[in-house]
């Protein structure tokens, strides 16, 4: 058996390979940065409340998975129901968006309108196809929605929220994400269903999931714990400075910690950090192209403001997507809705996100700022919010990869770099620079960890997992 087996980041994907590594006898090193583990799966608590980063839930067709999950929390582990909706000019839709609901609270003016621009919407189709142009050729998220949905629903509702997510014009999103995210084909679609004329399923939104009674955290804790108890290493608080590198292998991590700066040697190692800082790491002076490509590939941080408030309960929604374009908040959820034991007795709390970029006035504002911005949002939104007991405020700086125009060709250059090392592999959300959700980023740990123990490597088999689920979970405001 080859080693030492280092990993990268202590999130679901680095949790997953390094348990599945224990579990076959060796024993894996993971470093962390942060203080929890858990990456965006982590839970903070304070004083008996506790938040998440994000509205996680499990949910997975991968029944080994499940019962690995299963056993481990056992009865620490609840069955829930999803209920959300999304608010929109004092107005609440169901979500994900049902063609009966979207049409009764738009009002008669309104679907007039979208009637008309998606006729419009349909003429401008029709010429492009008489050019031998189609409407799968539509390259960004603007171009996706408007044909099939026309410009009046694109300019009210998909595009301010898309572009308060990702914090670039809807015009630069890659086409990619309307195409994986929105359930509905089009407004036809909407029409057909509403006169009953089409009755074939809609992609489909898991209602019922899985979550631990002590918020998502508890999970990846208690992996970590199991790693341990099998002879693995599971390190927090360790900042990774850089790799070195020997006839394309990784030989070392460099790390820095409170006990100043170490070096590990590595035989097999496992990235799930953001793509662009491996490859800079495996190759610090890099070429023009790959330079460009490494720039190009962002993420969008989030800011969460954690309210604790003396009422009971808020409302009966797990969480509400805010679709102005005018408010910071994306999205409220209530952590309480998830497990009664993620607030004291009695008591309840709200989560906002709030998308933002590092450096920007949403990311350098104060806590206290952050929490009279929330309470105002929530107060435009029609909510009296004036009973904060206490807030405090997480960020993130890696929460989602944005899909730019041209992301996947980027993407993939910084792959085939990381290909050219043969004991590296990358995956995860960071790792891959894809929207995977939490189960497929397990399943991506778990696969990588046995090409760790063969000596082999595909980049391929990890980066086709979570590509053809028929489950589909989305934190945008794009079904």
């Amino acid at each position: 058996m080859a080693g030492p087996f280092v990993i990268l980041g202590g999130g679901p994907c680095g949790l997953a390979a390094a348990w599945h590594l224990a579990r076959r006898g060796a024993r894996p090193i993971v470093l962390e940065r942060e203080d929890l583990v858990g990456g965006l799966c982590a839970t903070h608590e304070r004083s008996g409340w506790r938040f998440d980063l994000g509205g996680h839930r499990f949910v997975s067709g991968d029944v080994e998975l499940s019962r690995w999950i299963e056993g481990l929390l056992g009865s620490e582990l609840l069955e829930r129901e999803r209920r959300s909706v999304v608010l929109h000019e004092g107005r609440c839709f169901r979500y994900p968006l049902e063609a009966m609901d979207l049409v009764r609270n738009l009002g008669l003016r309104e679907n007039a309108e979208a009637m008309l621009g998606y006729a419009r919407a349909r003429v401008v189709r029709g010429r492009g196809a008489t050019r031998g142009t189609e409407l799968r050729d539509a390259t960004s998220f603007e171009d996706w929605v408007v044909a099939r949905f026309g410009r009046p629903l694109y300019a009210r509702f998909f595009g301010p929220y898309t572009e308060k997510l990702w914090g670039i014009p809807a015009s630069r999103i890659s086409a990619d994400w309307a195409a994986e995210r929105i359930s509905l084909l089009d407004l036809k679609d909407v029409a057909l269903r509403l006169a009953g004329l089409r009755r074939t399923p809609t992609r489909t939104y898991a209602r019922r999931y899985l979550y631990p009674r002590l918020g998502m955290g508890q999970l990846y804790a208690i992996v970590a714990e199991d790693i341990v108890r099998r002879g693995g290493v599971v390190r927090t608080g360790v900042r990774v400075v850089g790799l070195e590198c020997e006839a394309r292998r990784a030989t070392a991590v460099r790390i820095e910690t409170e006990r100043g700066a170490e070096r590990i040697p590595v035989g097999e190692l496992l990235s799930t950090v953001p793509l662009p800082d491996l490859v800079r790491m495996l190759r610090p002076e890099l070429p023009g192209d790959l330079d460009r490509a490494t720039a190009a590939l962002r993420f969008r941080a989030l800011t969460f403001v954690n309210l604790m408030l003396a009422r009971e309960d808020f409302s009966e929604n797990t969480w509400m997507y805010v679709a102005s374009g005018a408010l910071r908040t994306s999205r409220i959820q209530e952590p309480k809705r998830r497990s009664p034991s993620m607030a004291p007795p009695g008591r309840t709390s709200l989560m906002l996100e709030m998308p933002c970029d590092l450096g920007d006035d949403t990311w350098r504002a104060a806590p206290g700022d952050l929490r009279e911005r929330g309470v105002r949002e929530l107060g435009a939104l029609g909510f009296e919010v004036n009973d904060v007991l206490d807030a405090f405020c997480v960020r993130v700086p890696h929460g989602y990869p944005v899909y730019h125009r041209g992301y996947d060709r980027d993407r993939r250059a910084l792959l085939g770099e990381v290909e050219r090392f043969s004991n590296v592999r990358t995956a995860g959300r960071q790792g891959l620079f894809r929207y995977v959700f939490m189960d497929a980023a397990m399943r991506m740990g778990i696969r990588a960890a046995e090409q760790m123990l063969d000596g082999q490597r595909d980049g391929k088999a990890i980066d086709a997992i979570g590509r053809s689920s028929r489950l589909v979970e989305t934190t945008a405001l794009t079904a």
